[in-house]
């Protein structure tokens, strides 16, 4: 995996459990943190070493234990730098959900780019149903959408974006893969760890 297609799975799993809050310290200056916040820790492992890889920074892992709930990993980091630098690619600061667009170097990429953004989105937003498809269910429309002429340009299928209401006054949206469809996509483009095969398996 060349440093083109590690930017691409760094920056598709950015988009599905990551974030550049505006968030200020006691002093009221801004301090840019890079979050991404997993229960699974092993994916919060392999964004934080793609990081280090791609920026050569350490950032910190935390856990939080929730009542009823599974036990969330954080990934974070503080760097006016690195978030200016995702800025610049794309990636919005603050609430992502109306904003979220593929950034246009993926979609002007290699397949293999894209196959690496897609596979980042997959093991953090993707969920895996019984017969071996995938669903992406999204706040984020023209997101969808990106990923939507994406995929016809991947595995030459049109996928379309639904729309869903739910509690009767949010939108959402869902892209459906089934199982041949998500292992075209997958095809010829390794998974970089035993902890990210296991979890696409």
């Amino acid at each position: 995996m060349n440093k083109e297609e590690k930017l691409a799975l760094f920056l598709g799993m950015l988009s599905g459990d990551g974030c550049l809050s505006i968030k200020h310290n006691g002093e009221g200056y801004r301090n840019y943190p890079i979050q991404f916040c997993n229960t699974n820790k092993t994916i919060v492992e392999l964004f934080n070493k793609i990081f280090f890889e791609l920026f050569e920074i350490e950032g910190k892992i935390s856990s939080r234990k929730r009542e009823n709930r599974k036990e969330i990993w954080e990934f974070l980091k503080h760097s006016r730098n690195i978030v200016e630098e995702l800025k610049k690619m794309g990636f919005p600061e603050g609430v992502k959900r109306d904003i979220l667009r593929v950034p246009q170097q993926i979609i002007n990429g290699s397949d293999n780019q894209k196959k690496y953004f897609m596979q980042g989105l997959m093991i953090t937003d993707g969920s895996f149903k019984k017969y071996g498809g995938m669903r992406f269910h999204l706040g984020s429309k023209k997101f969808l959408e990106d990923i939507s002429v994406m995929l016809k340009s991947l595995i030459n299928e049109h996928k379309p974006v639904k729309e869903y209401v739910q509690k009767e006054k949010y939108l959402s949206y869902q892209l459906y893969l089934n199982k041949d469809e998500g292992l075209a996509l997958l095809s010829n483009v390794p998974t970089c760890d035993n902890g990210t095969r296991a979890v696409l398996r």
